[in-house]
């Protein structure tokens, strides 16, 4: 260990400190509420799971607002940013002054066949169903089933998320 490197000992403040380290694609995860109307969240806690069949899994804290519309057999939307969406990212993780249904005013909205909302402009949009959800602590983990994917046409540059700052590739 060199005299500049540093030692923590294993905490929730040592461990959120050392993955701000680990840079993460930024997604908005999005569903409908039991009353319709759409939620969603910022999220970089998403990766692929399976390709076959092709599922990815998220993980959401259980307080947040999207969280008790997760489960088995609900539809769900996972919405890659590109470098230009931060405001959106912004809104989603709560930056902003919006809150819920206000939070879908930034970006393009728009809703799928199943009903889904679908953020226009973004690279990738999985439209999943929710396959199975573990608890882990604070946060549910959701395995989503994806059952169609938009690509954007073309691709930008992903918007990232490293140690504490939206950041763009290049």
């Amino acid at each position: 260990m060199s005299a500049a490197d540093a030692l923590m000992r294993a905490s929730g403040a040592a461990f959120r400190q050392g993955m701000r380290g680990l840079p993460g694609a930024v997604s908005v995860v999005a569903a409908n509420g039991a009353d319709g109307a759409p939620l969603g969240l910022t999220a970089t806690a998403v990766t692929s799971l399976s390709a076959d069949p092709p599922s990815l899994l998220v993980c959401v804290n259980r307080s947040s607002s999207i969280a008790s519309t997760l489960v088995v057999g609900a539809h769900f939307s996972v919405n890659l940013l590109s470098a230009d969406q931060q405001e959106v990212a912004q809104a989603f993780g709560g930056q902003r002054v919006a809150k819920g249904v206000a939070r879908f005013a930034f970006g393009g909205w728009f809703r799928s066949e199943r009903d889904v909302p679908l953020l226009g402009g973004a690279n990738v949009s999985f439209e999943c169903v929710v396959a199975q959800v573990s608890d882990w602590s604070t946060h549910h983990i959701v395995i989503g089933e994806v059952i169609d994917v938009r690509f954007a046409h073309p691709m930008n540059a992903p918007l990232l998320y490293h140690d504490g700052h939206y950041r763009t590739m290049g």
